[in-house]
Protein backbone atom coordinates (compact mmCIF):
# COMPACT_ATOMS: atom_id res chain seq x y z
CA UNK A 1 0.00 0.00 0.00
CA UNK A 2 2.80 2.39 0.90
CA UNK A 3 4.60 1.70 -2.38
CA UNK A 4 1.38 2.18 -4.37
CA UNK A 5 0.73 5.50 -2.67
CA UNK A 6 4.32 6.60 -3.30
CA UNK A 7 4.08 5.57 -6.97
CA UNK A 8 0.90 7.60 -7.49
CA UNK A 9 2.47 10.71 -5.94
CA UNK A 10 5.66 10.31 -7.99
CA UNK A 11 3.67 9.87 -11.19
CA UNK A 12 1.60 12.99 -10.50
CA UNK A 13 4.77 14.98 -9.77
CA UNK A 14 6.50 13.93 -13.00
CA UNK A 15 3.36 14.61 -15.03
CA UNK A 16 3.08 18.07 -13.47
CA UNK A 17 6.71 18.96 -14.23
CA UNK A 18 6.44 17.87 -17.88
CA UNK A 19 3.07 19.55 -18.41
CA UNK A 20 4.29 22.85 -16.95
CA UNK A 21 7.25 22.76 -19.36
CA UNK A 22 4.81 22.17 -22.22
CA UNK A 23 2.71 25.19 -21.21
CA UNK A 24 5.74 27.44 -20.78
CA UNK A 25 7.61 26.57 -23.98
CA UNK A 26 5.43 24.66 -26.46
CA UNK A 27 1.78 25.59 -26.03
CA UNK A 28 1.91 28.66 -28.33
CA UNK A 29 3.66 26.89 -31.23
CA UNK A 30 1.60 26.14 -34.33
CA UNK A 31 2.85 22.55 -34.63
CA UNK A 32 -0.55 21.22 -33.57
CA UNK A 33 0.05 17.63 -34.70
CA UNK A 34 3.33 17.47 -32.81
CA UNK A 35 1.80 19.10 -29.73
CA UNK A 36 -0.95 16.49 -29.74
CA UNK A 37 1.62 13.68 -29.81
CA UNK A 38 3.64 15.31 -27.01
CA UNK A 39 0.58 15.75 -24.81
CA UNK A 40 -0.45 12.12 -25.29
CA UNK A 41 3.08 10.90 -24.55
CA UNK A 42 3.12 12.76 -21.22
CA UNK A 43 0.75 10.15 -19.78
CA UNK A 44 2.75 6.93 -20.40
CA UNK A 45 6.05 8.71 -19.71
CA UNK A 46 4.88 9.93 -16.31
CA UNK A 47 3.60 6.42 -15.51
CA UNK A 48 6.82 4.66 -16.52
CA UNK A 49 9.57 6.91 -15.15
CA UNK A 50 8.82 6.17 -11.44
CA UNK A 51 9.20 2.45 -12.16
CA UNK A 52 12.85 2.96 -13.05
CA UNK A 53 13.72 3.62 -9.41
CA UNK A 54 12.85 0.06 -8.49
CA UNK A 55 10.37 0.85 -5.73
CA UNK A 56 8.32 -2.20 -6.66
CA UNK A 57 11.25 -4.54 -7.38
CA UNK A 58 13.01 -3.53 -4.17
CA UNK A 59 9.98 -4.33 -2.05
CA UNK A 60 9.32 -7.60 -3.87
CA UNK A 61 12.94 -8.73 -3.83
CA UNK A 62 13.13 -8.50 -0.06
CA UNK A 63 11.62 -11.15 2.18
CA UNK A 64 7.93 -10.32 2.52
CA UNK A 65 6.87 -9.59 6.05
CA UNK A 66 4.35 -12.27 6.88
CA UNK A 67 3.44 -12.32 10.52
CA UNK A 68 0.18 -13.73 11.89
CA UNK A 69 -2.12 -11.03 13.15
CA UNK A 70 -2.02 -12.09 16.74
CA UNK A 71 1.71 -12.77 16.95
CA UNK A 72 2.48 -9.11 16.45
CA UNK A 73 0.18 -7.93 19.20
CA UNK A 74 1.79 -5.87 21.96
CA UNK A 75 1.12 -7.25 25.42
CA UNK A 76 0.71 -4.46 27.96
CA UNK A 77 0.26 -5.19 31.63
CA UNK A 78 -3.17 -3.92 32.53
CA UNK A 79 -1.83 -2.92 35.93
CA UNK A 80 0.50 -0.40 34.29
CA UNK A 81 -1.87 1.27 31.85
CA UNK A 82 -4.73 3.22 33.31
CA UNK A 83 -8.19 2.21 32.05
CA UNK A 84 -9.05 5.77 31.01
CA UNK A 85 -5.76 6.03 29.12
CA UNK A 86 -6.54 2.76 27.33
CA UNK A 87 -9.89 4.10 26.14
CA UNK A 88 -8.31 7.27 24.86
CA UNK A 89 -5.43 5.43 23.21
CA UNK A 90 -7.85 2.93 21.66
CA UNK A 91 -9.55 5.77 19.84
CA UNK A 92 -6.28 7.35 18.69
CA UNK A 93 -4.50 4.15 17.68
CA UNK A 94 -7.47 2.71 15.78
CA UNK A 95 -6.83 5.03 12.88
CA UNK A 96 -4.55 3.91 10.09
CA UNK A 97 -4.19 7.25 8.37
CA UNK A 98 -2.48 5.91 5.25
CA UNK A 99 -5.14 3.23 4.87
CA UNK A 100 -7.92 5.79 5.25
CA UNK A 101 -6.23 8.07 2.72
CA UNK A 102 -5.94 5.27 0.17
CA UNK A 103 -9.55 4.26 0.81
CA UNK A 104 -10.74 7.81 0.10
CA UNK A 105 -8.58 7.87 -3.04
CA UNK A 106 -10.08 4.60 -4.33
CA UNK A 107 -13.64 5.74 -3.58
CA UNK A 108 -13.18 8.91 -5.61
CA UNK A 109 -11.56 6.91 -8.43
CA UNK A 110 -14.60 4.62 -8.46
CA UNK A 111 -16.94 7.64 -8.61
CA UNK A 112 -15.03 9.13 -11.56
CA UNK A 113 -15.01 5.82 -13.44
CA UNK A 114 -18.70 5.26 -12.74
CA UNK A 115 -19.54 8.72 -14.05
CA UNK A 116 -17.40 8.07 -17.12
CA UNK A 117 -19.13 4.78 -17.95
CA UNK A 118 -22.60 6.21 -17.29
CA UNK A 119 -21.92 9.08 -19.69
CA UNK A 120 -20.70 6.66 -22.34
CA UNK A 121 -23.74 4.45 -21.77
CA UNK A 122 -26.16 7.40 -22.03
CA UNK A 123 -24.51 8.48 -25.27
CA UNK A 124 -24.85 4.95 -26.64
CA UNK A 125 -28.54 4.81 -25.68
CA UNK A 126 -29.10 8.26 -27.19
CA UNK A 127 -27.66 7.06 -30.48
CA UNK A 128 -29.82 3.92 -30.47
CA UNK A 129 -33.07 5.83 -30.07
CA UNK A 130 -32.18 8.51 -32.60
CA UNK A 131 -32.43 8.55 -36.37
CA UNK A 132 -29.06 7.68 -37.95
CA UNK A 133 -28.06 8.43 -41.51
CA UNK A 134 -24.88 7.00 -43.02
CA UNK A 135 -22.76 9.50 -44.92
CA UNK A 136 -19.36 9.24 -46.59
CA UNK A 137 -17.08 7.97 -43.83
CA UNK A 138 -19.28 8.96 -40.87
CA UNK A 139 -22.79 8.67 -39.41
CA UNK A 140 -25.18 11.59 -39.00
CA UNK A 141 -27.27 11.18 -35.83
CA UNK A 142 -30.32 13.42 -35.51
CA UNK A 143 -30.93 13.47 -31.78
CA UNK A 144 -32.43 15.44 -28.92
CA UNK A 145 -29.23 17.35 -28.08
CA UNK A 146 -28.48 21.04 -27.56
CA UNK A 147 -25.37 21.31 -29.76
CA UNK A 148 -23.71 19.61 -32.66
CA UNK A 149 -20.79 17.40 -31.63
CA UNK A 150 -18.82 14.36 -32.79
CA UNK A 151 -18.09 11.10 -31.00
CA UNK A 152 -15.95 8.49 -32.74
CA UNK A 153 -17.58 7.97 -36.19
CA UNK A 154 -20.82 9.82 -35.44
CA UNK A 155 -21.89 13.46 -35.65
CA UNK A 156 -24.85 14.35 -33.41
CA UNK A 157 -27.07 17.16 -34.70
CA UNK A 158 -29.96 18.77 -32.77
CA UNK A 159 -33.38 17.95 -34.24
CA UNK A 160 -34.39 21.59 -34.34
CA UNK A 161 -31.28 22.55 -36.34
CA UNK A 162 -31.29 19.77 -38.92
CA UNK A 163 -32.19 22.17 -41.71
CA UNK A 164 -30.17 25.16 -40.50
CA UNK A 165 -26.76 23.83 -39.49
CA UNK A 166 -23.82 25.33 -41.30
CA UNK A 167 -21.61 23.20 -43.56
CA UNK A 168 -18.50 24.69 -41.92
CA UNK A 169 -19.63 23.33 -38.56
CA UNK A 170 -20.18 19.90 -40.07
CA UNK A 171 -16.76 20.04 -41.74
CA UNK A 172 -15.22 20.92 -38.38
CA UNK A 173 -16.74 17.85 -36.74
CA UNK A 174 -15.71 15.64 -39.65
CA UNK A 175 -12.11 16.65 -38.96
CA UNK A 176 -12.51 15.49 -35.35
CA UNK A 177 -13.66 12.10 -36.67
CA UNK A 178 -10.89 11.89 -39.25
CA UNK A 179 -8.20 12.67 -36.66
CA UNK A 180 -9.75 10.20 -34.13
CA UNK A 181 -9.85 12.77 -31.34
CA UNK A 182 -12.40 10.75 -29.38
CA UNK A 183 -9.72 8.17 -28.52
CA UNK A 184 -7.59 10.93 -26.96
CA UNK A 185 -10.56 12.09 -24.90
CA UNK A 186 -11.30 8.58 -23.61
CA UNK A 187 -7.66 8.06 -22.55
CA UNK A 188 -7.60 11.46 -20.83
CA UNK A 189 -10.81 10.84 -18.89
CA UNK A 190 -9.53 7.49 -17.60
CA UNK A 191 -6.24 9.11 -16.57
CA UNK A 192 -8.09 11.89 -14.72
CA UNK A 193 -10.15 9.26 -12.90
CA UNK A 194 -6.97 7.91 -11.30
CA UNK A 195 -5.26 11.30 -10.81
CA UNK A 196 -8.29 13.39 -9.87
CA UNK A 197 -6.37 15.01 -7.00
CA UNK A 198 -3.95 16.75 -9.37
CA UNK A 199 -5.43 20.10 -10.56
CA UNK A 200 -3.04 20.16 -13.51
CA UNK A 201 -4.72 17.08 -14.98
CA UNK A 202 -7.84 19.17 -15.67
CA UNK A 203 -5.77 21.90 -17.30
CA UNK A 204 -4.12 19.15 -19.34
CA UNK A 205 -7.53 18.04 -20.60
CA UNK A 206 -8.30 21.60 -21.63
CA UNK A 207 -4.95 21.92 -23.43
CA UNK A 208 -5.48 18.66 -25.33
CA UNK A 209 -8.98 19.67 -26.39
CA UNK A 210 -7.67 23.04 -27.48
CA UNK A 211 -5.13 21.28 -29.71
CA UNK A 212 -8.00 19.19 -31.10
CA UNK A 213 -9.86 22.37 -31.98
CA UNK A 214 -6.77 23.94 -33.54
CA UNK A 215 -6.30 20.84 -35.70
CA UNK A 216 -9.95 20.81 -36.76
CA UNK A 217 -9.89 24.54 -37.55
CA UNK A 218 -6.72 24.11 -39.60
CA UNK A 219 -8.27 21.20 -41.51
CA UNK A 220 -11.35 23.26 -42.42
CA UNK A 221 -9.31 26.29 -43.52
CA UNK A 222 -7.05 24.11 -45.68
CA UNK A 223 -10.10 23.23 -47.78
CA UNK A 224 -10.28 26.79 -49.10
CA UNK A 225 -12.62 28.30 -46.51
CA UNK A 226 -11.96 32.00 -45.90
CA UNK A 227 -10.60 32.67 -42.44
CA UNK A 228 -12.85 35.73 -42.03
CA UNK A 229 -16.01 33.75 -42.90
CA UNK A 230 -15.03 30.94 -40.55
CA UNK A 231 -14.31 33.30 -37.65
CA UNK A 232 -17.63 35.06 -38.25
CA UNK A 233 -19.34 31.68 -37.93
CA UNK A 234 -17.55 31.10 -34.62
CA UNK A 235 -18.80 34.43 -33.31
CA UNK A 236 -22.37 33.68 -34.37
CA UNK A 237 -22.38 30.26 -32.71
CA UNK A 238 -20.79 31.42 -29.46
CA UNK A 239 -23.28 30.42 -26.77
CA UNK A 240 -22.63 29.41 -23.20
CA UNK A 241 -23.44 25.74 -22.91
CA UNK A 242 -22.54 23.17 -20.29
CA UNK A 243 -19.90 20.99 -21.99
CA UNK A 244 -19.58 17.24 -21.68
CA UNK A 245 -15.98 16.15 -21.28
CA UNK A 246 -16.47 12.79 -22.99
CA UNK A 247 -17.06 14.01 -26.54
CA UNK A 248 -15.95 16.85 -28.77
CA UNK A 249 -18.15 19.86 -29.15
CA UNK A 250 -18.02 22.79 -31.49
CA UNK A 251 -18.80 25.52 -28.99
CA UNK A 252 -15.93 25.56 -26.51
CA UNK A 253 -14.84 28.39 -24.22
CA UNK A 254 -11.53 28.75 -26.08
CA UNK A 255 -12.70 31.00 -28.91
CA UNK A 256 -10.01 33.60 -28.29
CA UNK A 257 -7.19 31.06 -28.50
CA UNK A 258 -8.68 29.55 -31.67
CA UNK A 259 -8.88 32.93 -33.36
CA UNK A 260 -5.26 33.68 -32.36
CA UNK A 261 -4.07 30.35 -33.76
CA UNK A 262 -5.97 30.81 -37.03
CA UNK A 263 -4.42 34.23 -37.62
CA UNK A 264 -0.98 33.46 -36.19
CA UNK A 265 1.97 33.01 -38.60
CA UNK A 266 3.31 29.49 -38.79
CA UNK A 267 6.05 28.82 -36.24
CA UNK A 268 9.59 28.63 -37.57
CA UNK A 269 11.03 25.12 -37.84
CA UNK A 270 13.87 26.18 -35.58
CA UNK A 271 11.28 26.50 -32.83
CA UNK A 272 11.09 22.71 -32.84
CA UNK A 273 14.34 22.78 -30.89
CA UNK A 274 12.23 23.76 -27.89
CA UNK A 275 10.90 20.22 -27.79
CA UNK A 276 14.38 19.11 -26.70
CA UNK A 277 13.61 20.75 -23.34
CA UNK A 278 11.12 17.99 -22.61
CA UNK A 279 13.57 15.35 -23.77
CA UNK A 280 16.30 16.67 -21.48
CA UNK A 281 13.88 16.81 -18.57
CA UNK A 282 12.84 13.20 -19.19
CA UNK A 283 16.49 12.12 -19.20
CA UNK A 284 17.07 14.02 -15.95
CA UNK A 285 14.00 12.44 -14.30
CA UNK A 286 14.99 8.95 -15.42
CA UNK A 287 18.47 9.40 -13.99
CA UNK A 288 17.01 10.80 -10.77
CA UNK A 289 14.70 7.81 -10.33
CA UNK A 290 17.19 5.13 -11.36
CA UNK A 291 19.43 3.52 -8.76
CA UNK A 292 22.93 2.68 -10.10
CA UNK A 293 23.61 -1.00 -10.69
CA UNK A 294 27.05 -1.25 -9.12
CA UNK A 295 27.76 -4.74 -10.44
CA UNK A 296 27.43 -3.59 -14.02
CA UNK A 297 29.50 -0.42 -13.73
CA UNK A 298 33.19 0.27 -13.90
CA UNK A 299 34.75 1.87 -10.86
CA UNK A 300 35.33 5.07 -12.80
CA UNK A 301 31.59 5.39 -13.48
CA UNK A 302 30.48 5.18 -9.86
CA UNK A 303 30.12 8.35 -7.88
CA UNK A 304 32.52 8.72 -4.98
CA UNK A 305 29.68 9.12 -2.47
CA UNK A 306 28.06 5.89 -3.65
CA UNK A 307 31.37 4.03 -3.23
CA UNK A 308 31.65 5.26 0.36
CA UNK A 309 28.11 4.13 1.14
CA UNK A 310 28.69 0.67 -0.32
CA UNK A 311 32.01 0.24 1.49
CA UNK A 312 30.42 1.42 4.71
CA UNK A 313 27.65 -1.16 4.35
CA UNK A 314 30.17 -3.88 3.56
CA UNK A 315 32.22 -2.96 6.63
CA UNK A 316 29.17 -3.40 8.79
CA UNK A 317 28.17 -6.76 7.36
CA UNK A 318 31.65 -8.25 7.08
CA UNK A 319 33.66 -6.76 9.94
CA UNK A 320 31.05 -6.36 12.66
CA UNK A 321 29.76 -9.81 13.64
CA UNK A 322 28.52 -9.10 17.14
CA UNK A 323 24.86 -10.03 17.74
CA UNK A 324 22.37 -7.43 19.10
CA UNK A 325 23.20 -6.99 22.78
CA UNK A 326 22.07 -3.54 23.99
CA UNK A 327 18.82 -2.74 25.75
CA UNK A 328 16.68 -1.13 22.98
CA UNK A 329 15.21 1.74 25.05
CA UNK A 330 17.61 4.47 26.09
CA UNK A 331 18.25 4.46 29.87
CA UNK A 332 15.82 1.55 30.22
CA UNK A 333 16.31 -1.58 32.28
CA UNK A 334 14.86 -5.08 32.44
CA UNK A 335 12.55 -3.84 35.19
CA UNK A 336 10.69 -1.88 32.51
CA UNK A 337 9.70 -5.06 30.65
CA UNK A 338 5.94 -5.61 30.93
CA UNK A 339 5.55 -8.70 28.74
CA UNK A 340 8.14 -11.42 28.13
CA UNK A 341 8.93 -13.63 25.17
CA UNK A 342 6.74 -16.71 24.69
CA UNK A 343 4.18 -15.73 27.33
CA UNK A 344 0.61 -16.49 26.26
CA UNK A 345 -1.74 -13.81 27.54
CA UNK A 346 -5.13 -12.37 26.66
CA UNK A 347 -4.82 -9.12 24.74
CA UNK A 348 -7.30 -6.43 25.87
CA UNK A 349 -8.10 -5.34 22.31
CA UNK A 350 -8.60 -8.61 20.43
CA UNK A 351 -9.77 -10.54 23.50
CA UNK A 352 -7.78 -13.63 22.54
CA UNK A 353 -4.78 -15.38 24.02
CA UNK A 354 -1.67 -15.33 21.87
CA UNK A 355 1.98 -16.28 22.30
CA UNK A 356 4.17 -13.22 22.52
CA UNK A 357 6.94 -13.08 19.91
CA UNK A 358 9.16 -10.55 21.65
CA UNK A 359 9.30 -8.32 24.71
CA UNK A 360 7.32 -5.17 25.55
CA UNK A 361 9.09 -2.31 27.28
CA UNK A 362 7.11 0.50 28.87
CA UNK A 363 8.43 4.02 28.39
CA UNK A 364 7.27 7.61 28.08
CA UNK A 365 6.21 8.59 24.52
CA UNK A 366 9.17 10.13 22.72
CA UNK A 367 11.82 8.17 24.64
CA UNK A 368 14.72 7.40 22.24
CA UNK A 369 14.94 3.87 20.84
CA UNK A 370 18.47 2.71 19.98
CA UNK A 371 19.98 0.16 17.60
CA UNK A 372 21.08 -2.87 19.60
CA UNK A 373 23.87 -3.73 17.12
CA UNK A 374 25.48 -2.45 13.93
CA UNK A 375 23.38 -3.01 10.83
CA UNK A 376 21.41 -1.65 7.91
CA UNK A 377 17.83 -0.34 8.05
CA UNK A 378 15.84 -2.69 5.81
CA UNK A 379 12.41 -1.31 6.76
CA UNK A 380 11.20 1.98 8.21
CA UNK A 381 7.52 2.53 7.49
CA UNK A 382 3.95 2.30 8.76
CA UNK A 383 3.01 -1.39 8.71
CA UNK A 384 -0.61 -1.95 9.80
CA UNK A 385 -0.94 -3.43 13.30
CA UNK A 386 2.79 -3.01 13.85
CA UNK A 387 2.36 0.75 13.64
CA UNK A 388 5.59 2.56 12.78
CA UNK A 389 8.06 -0.29 12.36
CA UNK A 390 11.84 -0.41 11.99
CA UNK A 391 13.68 -3.58 10.93
CA UNK A 392 17.47 -3.73 11.11
CA UNK A 393 19.47 -6.41 9.30
CA UNK A 394 22.59 -7.42 11.24
CA UNK A 395 25.52 -9.73 10.55
CA UNK A 396 25.23 -13.52 10.85
CA UNK A 397 21.54 -13.64 9.82
CA UNK A 398 20.31 -11.63 12.81
CA UNK A 399 17.43 -9.18 12.56
CA UNK A 400 15.83 -6.85 15.12
CA UNK A 401 12.32 -5.42 15.00
CA UNK A 402 11.13 -2.23 16.75
CA UNK A 403 7.34 -1.68 16.63
CA UNK A 404 4.66 0.88 17.63
CA UNK A 405 7.11 3.78 17.29
CA UNK A 406 6.10 7.42 17.49
CA UNK A 407 8.49 8.37 14.69
CA UNK A 408 11.76 7.63 12.89
CA UNK A 409 15.24 9.09 13.19
CA UNK A 410 16.60 7.12 10.22
CA UNK A 411 15.61 6.13 6.69
CA UNK A 412 15.58 2.85 4.79
CA UNK A 413 18.92 1.47 3.56
CA UNK A 414 20.81 3.69 6.01
CA UNK A 415 23.64 2.06 7.95
CA UNK A 416 23.55 2.44 11.74
CA UNK A 417 25.96 1.83 14.55
CA UNK A 418 25.32 0.13 17.85
CA UNK A 419 23.73 2.67 20.19
CA UNK A 420 22.49 5.05 17.45
CA UNK A 421 19.05 6.58 18.06
CA UNK A 422 16.77 5.13 15.36
CA UNK A 423 13.31 6.21 16.56
CA UNK A 424 11.10 7.08 19.50
CA UNK A 425 8.70 5.15 21.73
CA UNK A 426 5.09 5.60 20.65
CA UNK A 427 1.62 4.09 20.58
CA UNK A 428 0.90 3.37 16.91
CA UNK A 429 -0.73 0.31 15.36
CA UNK A 430 -2.45 -2.31 17.53
CA UNK A 431 -1.26 -0.96 20.86
CA UNK A 432 -2.98 -0.16 24.13
CA UNK A 433 -0.41 2.23 25.54
CA UNK A 434 3.01 3.78 24.95
CA UNK A 435 5.68 1.08 24.75
CA UNK A 436 8.25 -0.56 22.50
CA UNK A 437 7.66 -4.03 21.11
CA UNK A 438 11.14 -5.50 20.48
CA UNK A 439 11.96 -8.74 18.66
CA UNK A 440 15.14 -10.56 17.69
CA UNK A 441 15.19 -13.03 14.81
CA UNK A 442 17.91 -15.47 13.87
CA UNK A 443 17.69 -16.94 10.36
CA UNK A 444 14.07 -15.80 10.18
CA UNK A 445 12.98 -17.43 13.46
CA UNK A 446 12.00 -15.51 16.58
CA UNK A 447 14.32 -15.98 19.55
CA UNK A 448 14.23 -14.66 23.12
CA UNK A 449 15.72 -11.12 23.14
CA UNK A 450 16.79 -11.54 26.78
CA UNK A 451 19.25 -14.23 25.67
CA UNK A 452 21.14 -11.47 23.83
CA UNK A 453 20.82 -8.44 26.12
CA UNK A 454 23.88 -7.95 28.34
Amino acid sequence: MTNLFLYIIQTAFIFSVLYILFVLFLKQLTFHHLNRIILLLLLPISLLIPLTNGIFPSSFSDVIIEVPLFDQVAMINTDIVDIQDIKTNDINSSFNYLGILIMIYLIVVAIYLLRFFLTAKNLFLLKRRSFTKKENGYKLVIADVANIFSYFDSIFIPKQKIKTYDEYVLAHERMHIKLKHSIDVIITEIYIAFFWFNPLSYLYRKSLKSVHEFQADKGVLQKGVKTSDYMQLLMQTLEVQKPNNLYNYFKQPILKQRVIMMTKPKSNNLAKLKYSILLLMCIFLISAFTKPNISNKNSNDIEFVTILNVLDACDILEDETLPPSLFPVQNGTKENITSHFGVKRKHPKINKGVAHGGIDIRATPGTPVIATADGIISKASLEGDWGNLIIISHADDHETWYAHLQGFNIKEEQSVKKGDIIGYVGNTGLSTGPHLHYEVKYKGKRVNPLDYIN
